[in-house]
């Protein structure tokens, strides 16, 4: 959504996303993917079925600057839904996970054209101050030349002019190469292959489940104080481990009484 607003195909992309009928298997949503403030799994799902057509179709009739990034941002999106649609099935032979491999490595190649969207803030206000020091020093360059003075005001502003026009490709190149896809998500994508041979498809491998398991460290941090919240949450999870064994236990102790099963064994459990 950046590079179309970057390059005005907002309006375009969201008219076309608009168009598209309902299907069965295809949950259109009423509102553009820009205006989604959080995206359900069957937004996603119907998302990944129609964003490659929609794409090509809101970058149709580039200009000549325009072409080799769309070109770019095209095969970068086209292998990576690929990617997601193959990951979807629930058996993969060889010959599919060497498929998912090629797009893989097609979008690792070509992911670098929208490094400069998926920038941090951190990164983005670093690159705009190196931006703005570079434009001071080229300000500063001319008026120590004894003949600038002598020059008229359109000149001056000529020269100005062509100084930030060299300026913003060179920011916007500190940008990208500042700019990176190190993510546990996208870190995630290199271990699909292991994932399908170990647990048998990409299905049991969901990042639902570590998150779930997290639940709890985050409602922990959300009760503390914010101040050394790492051991607060170490903390309040051996607590509820402790209160949930000793519950175990007075559960497994009344059964034994009865004579039903054996009584468990404590676990070891250590804390930091």
């Amino acid at each position: 959504m950046s590079m179309l607003n970057q390059h005005s195909k907002v309006e375009q992309y969201n008219r076309l996303w608009a168009m598209m009928p309902p299907y069965p298997g295809f949950a259109h949503c009423d509102n553009p993917p820009g205006q989604v403030m959080q995206w359900s799994h069957n937004v996603m799902e119907a998302l990944g079925l129609v964003v490659v057509p929609v794409f090509i179709a809101s970058l149709s009739n580039p200009s000549v600057s325009q072409s080799i990034p769309f070109t770019e941002a095209l095969v970068c999106i086209k292998n990576s839904v690929h990617l997601h649609l193959m990951a979807q099935c629930r058996y993969h032979t060889k010959a599919m996970i060497e498929y998912m491999e090629k797009n893989l490595e097609e979008f690792d190649c070509h992911k670098v054209i929208f490094s400069q969207f998926g920038a941090s803030e951190f990164t983005k206000n670093v690159s705009e101050a190196w931006r703005k020091l570079l434009t001071l020093d080229k300000l500063e360059e001319p008026v120590s030349d004894p003949g600038w003075n002598n020059l008229s005001a359109a000149a001056k502003y000529h020269h100005i002019a062509e100084d930030r026009m060299q300026i913003t490709p060179e920011a916007a190149q500190h940008l990208v190469n500042e700019s990176y896809f190190n993510f546990v998500k996208m870190h995630f994508l290199n271990h699909f292959s292991g994932h399908i041979h170990k647990l048998g498809n990409l299905i049991n491998a969901r990042s639902q489940h570590p998150a779930r398991a997290m639940m709890h460290l985050k409602q922990a941090y959300q009760q503390s104080n914010r101040e050394d919240a790492a051991f607060q949450n170490l903390r309040t999870k051996a607590r509820k481990d402790v209160s949930q064994y000793c519950e175990l236990h007075a559960i497994s102790g009344k059964h034994h009484r009865n004579n039903e099963i054996p009584l468990i064994q404590a676990p070891i459990h250590r804390t930091m």
